[in-house]
């Protein structure tokens, strides 16, 4: 198809999807893309995600789990502070495990009811009588058995920021990680509010951090989570990195920034000596390990009952959390819609150990860019220029190159390249390109069906199409074939008829004749009144012109019997036709006036056809063909009919009369072709006796042929006058 295509059309199909690449550069630069653009993209994040999934559990983190069966057996949630502390107690004094965070508020007191009521009698009573009871009941309270628990441990306690207007301050988020003026001007999410952990908990000097996610992507999906957040000018960590903190006796992270020419640009921060890439505004993509259960999940139950493993605990950093479904903290992330939230700071701690932390580094928009651009100009460029199936492969083959990249970056670099928006512009510039290729095409057939529809067959509309360029129509010197016909004796024929009856009859005459020549490949050239002009070898290079020339107007020859009984049946005469056929050099090409083109052929190889075509009178042959034409199609047999000069022309051209095939022809009929063609031969050579006994000869096959009757009157003639110096050539003034 794509040879159908001019330059300029290619050019132009070229310079749009240009165009369009650089349309499509403007949403990326202003970092506005489309939704169902940025949806794609996440799922394409999502697959990446998922493909890259480990089978194994990490052992260096253990999450202990408030379960179905720990509700069952400890009581509906919340559980009372003394619950916890035993917990607590078990995990770090039977289990020696080395941190734990829960995942989890502590932000109201435990309101214990008993214990209320026994204190309000105790207030009731005489100070002195009650002062030794009361010492002893303070002592059970649960939140100070709690805060007990917590006391010089590693622990880090959660806690939320409020985003609200109501701008909640209950208890305190703790020591801040960065510097008041770190950060300013870089998009860390900001808090208005607090909740956090009672201050009894915090006195004893243990950590916090936040267990809100202000970053969740807009289809609810748990990608990324936030390590810092904005709070009164100070900056705090979240869960996962208070507890990387703890573990290395870290307080605070430095924070790194490039420069982003009047701007800096967060890209990491640096906790303990492990660089942690983050975006700009605080954010680091959860480095999800695998399906839920990628960490050991311990009943909280089978830890307060001592009922729990101690080699999966010893040594291990802790997370309290829950997966009960009851609780409330399922998250939807990329490894699965009911995802305990709890798993999600579990990944994120085990990344930040392993420095296994895929990001988008800040030079990403780049990379984006130039992948976008080199699609589309390699696309743009290409496309236009090969076949449908050319170009469905290479835009396959370049799709491939895209996807190996960015897998490569994704696990070799721990880079996360967008792909999903050059992903769209291949699909869109491929689609929109073979669009436009097909309005091209559509336009260059019907231009061509409008210029040559009515003269040559469809079929060679259509290679005409795919040939495009290859196609010269502006005039070039070609060799061809020539072929015209001519109605005999059409004006007499014409003046017996009326208007309509002689519309009719050339009607049938001209369609017959016609679709024979389009059937063998041949370019109608004009109708001249009854005459038919037509030519072989253009616009389409044709090897067989001469051949398929022959082949029509024998075809024409085979049919007009037929053809004359159908005009006979309609009440019109009969016709008979002359052909003349003459293959050569001649000039064809788009030629006419500024008012009117025509594509034709011209030169003296033309004229020399439509001579013959009036010599089929004089010879009585219903088509003669010249020597280059007989010379061209060797599998006929010909009869050779004389040596001529015709009017206008020095040059003499022999005259053959077409047989028919001789695979297909008698031996009588190919006797008698030998008998007549020497019969013509001995004659030009003034051998007056063996020319007349040859024409004799095959006057016996064929008693009533008009070329021997008109050789013996010949003859007759020439042996009246004797010998006389002669060439052979018998010229003719009148044609």
């Amino acid at each position: 198809m794509i040879k159908g295509f001019s330059v300029g059309q290619r050019l132009v199909r070229s310079g749009l999807g240009i165009l369009l690449t650089l349309l499509m550069l403007v949403p990326l630069i202003q970092d506005s893309r489309p939704v169902l653009l940025e949806r794609f993209e996440s799922d394409l994040y999502d697959l990446r995600l998922r493909q890259f999934l480990a089978d194994d559990q990490d052992p260096r983190i253990v999450i202990v789990d408030i379960d179905e069966a720990s509700l069952a057996e400890q009581g509906r949630w919340p559980w009372g502070r003394a619950t916890l502390a035993k917990l607590l107690n078990k995990l770090f004094d039977e289990y020696g495990v080395a941190i734990v965070g829960f995942d989890m508020l502590f932000a109201e007191a435990d309101r214990n009811v008993p214990f209320e009521a026994l204190q309000q009698w105790l207030d009731s009573r005489p100070a002195t009588a009650g002062s030794e009871l009361s010492t002893q009941l303070d002592s059970l309270n649960p939140d100070r058995q709690f805060a007990a628990a917590l006391e010089d441990r590693p622990v880090v306690l959660g806690y939320v920021f409020d985003r609200s207007t109501q701008q909640l301050q209950v208890g305190d988020p703790g020591s801040p990680v960065v510097g008041a003026g770190q950060l300013q001007g870089i998009p860390v999410p900001r808090a208005s509010g607090v909740v956090a952990s009672l201050d009894a908990f915090q006195a004893t000097g243990i950590r916090n951090g936040f267990i809100d996610n202000p970053r969740v992507d807009a289809d609810g999906v748990y990608r990324r989570v936030p390590l810092l957040q904005e709070y009164q000018s100070q900056y705090y960590p979240s869960l996962a990195l208070a507890m990387i903190l703890a573990l290395f006796e870290e307080d605070q992270v430095i924070p790194v920034t490039e420069s982003d020419g009047s701007d800096s640009v967060l890209v990491a921060v640096d906790a303990a000596g492990i660089s942690i890439p983050v975006d700009n505004g605080g954010a680091v993509l959860v480095p999800y390990r695998g399906r839920q259960g990628s960490f050991p999940y311990v009943s909280a139950t089978d830890v307060i009952n001592g009922r729990a493993s101690a080699d999966v605990l010893e040594g291990a950093i802790v997370l309290v959390g829950t997966s009960a479904a009851g609780l409330l903290d399922l998250r939807v992330t990329p490894v699965g819609s009911r995802y305990a939230g709890v798993e999600v700071h579990a990944n994120i701690i085990a990344g930040i150990l392993d420095e296994q932390i895929n990001h988008r580094p800040d030079y990403t928009l780049g990379v984006e860019l130039l992948q976008v651009l080199l699609s589309g100009l390699l696309l743009s460029l290409l496309i236009p220029r090969t076949s449908v199936l050319v170009s469905g492969l290479l835009a396959l083959v370049w799709v491939g190159m895209l996807s190996g990249f960015n897998l490569y970056a994704w696990q070799a670099l721990q880079w996360v390249i967008p792909l999903g928006y050059s992903l769209f512009l291949v699909v869109l510039l491929y689609l929109f390109l073979q669009i436009t290729g097909y309005f091209f095409e559509t336009r260059n057939i019907r231009k061509l069906e409008g210029q040559f529809g009515q003269y040559i067959p469809p079929e060679v509309v259509a290679e005409l199409s795919a040939q495009g360029d290859a196609v010269q129509l502006s005039g070039e010197s070609r060799e061809m074939t020539v072929f015209f016909s001519d109605i005999r004796d059409f004006t007499s024929l014409s003046e017996q008829l009326s208007p309509q009856q002689l519309t009719r009859m050339m009607n049938i005459y001209l369609t017959s004749m016609t679709a024979k020549i389009h059937q063998r490949r041949g370019t109608v050239d004009k109708y001249i009144g009854d005459a038919v002009m037509a030519f072989w070898g253009a616009p389409l290079e044709d090897a067989s012109h001469a051949r398929h020339s022959l082949q029509a107007a024998m075809d024409m020859l085979a049919v007009l019997p037929e053809l004359n009984r159908q005009l006979v049946a309609e009440g019109l005469p009969e016709v008979s036709v002359g052909m003349g056929i003459n293959t050569g050099q001649m000039n064809v090409g788009n030629m006419g006036s500024s008012f009117r083109m025509a594509y034709t052929v011209m030169g003296d190889a033309v004229n020399l056809a439509s001579r013959l075509e009036g010599l089929t009178k004089f010879y009585n042959c219903p088509l003669l063909v010249s020597d280059e034409t007989a010379n061209s199609v060797p599998e006929y047999g010909f009869r050779y009919i004389d040596r001529v000069r015709v009017k206008g022309r020095f040059e003499p051209v022999d005259l053959y009369q077409p047989v028919g095939k001789r695979s297909e022809l008698t031996p009588v009929q190919l006797t008698g072709i030998d008998d007549f063609s020497a019969g013509v031969r001995t004659y030009q050579q003034q051998r007056w006796d063996e020319a007349d006994a040859a024409f004799r000869r095959y006057l016996r096959s064929d008693k009533d042929d008009y070329c021997a009757q008109m050789y013996l009157l010949r003859i007759a003639e020439s042996r009246e006058a004797g010998q006389q110096p002669w060439d052979g050539i018998y010229c003719h003034r009148q044609k």
